[in-house]
């Protein structure tokens, strides 16, 4: 499953709303929403190859498979691939910002406890 939108002027809504809505009406949680969010871009109608080896996005391609979003290290393979498909520079800037909010919640989780 997925949320998506080609134009949020015909849905008269902005893709927040929709995950806000998924969150209150259907109860999903972050690891279902964040699922999503790579299941829209996989399913994108998109310019080149996915980032992932696999549908569960455990394994990246063998290119950038010992490359990390999170830390920003990527190596000239990853770089190239990246270069040559755009689906798969918008998955490696997902998993960038997936990772830096995971980074701020679990500081703001930290710093909120008794």
């Amino acid at each position: 499953m997925a949320l998506a939108t080609d134009d949020e002027g015909v849905a008269r809504s902005e893709m927040t709303r929709k995950y806000q809505r998924a969150v209150i009406d259907q109860g999903l949680g972050y690891v279902q929403l964040k699922r999503m969010a790579r299941n829209s871009l996989e399913y994108a109608f998109l310019e080149g190859a996915s980032l992932w080896k696999d549908r569960k996005y455990t394994q990246a391609v063998a290119d950038c498979a010992k490359d990390k979003p999170a830390a920003n290290q990527i190596s000239d393979s990853c770089r190239r691939f990246l270069d040559e498909n755009g689906k798969a520079l918008l998955q490696w800037g997902l998993e960038k910002d997936l990772s830096d909010f995971e980074v701020q919640a679990s500081r703001w989780d930290a710093s909120h406890l008794p």
